[in-house]
């Protein structure tokens, strides 16, 4: 596999995999801390910031293929 001929496509795999997931735990934890003074209902906080890491991780993902198109 490492003597195949072509270009590597280790880098578009570490995006196509990695970059969304990071996304979404790191928009996760910044969604939590942001809503934590605002929303005093824990259920609906931890929802709510779980909704929006979701968005912005589908925003990513629609970011990322048209970058590669």
């Amino acid at each position: 596999m490492g003597d195949s001929p072509g270009p590597s496509v280790a880098l578009k795999a570490i995006l196509a995999f990695l970059l969304p997931l990071m996304v979404f735990i790191v928009s996760l934890a910044v969604f939590e801390r942001v809503l934590d003074g605002a929303i005093t209902t824990e259920q609906i906080q931890t929802v709510l910031s779980f909704v929006l890491a979701l968005l912005a991780t589908f925003i990513c993902v629609l970011i990322t293929r048209v970058i590669n198109k």
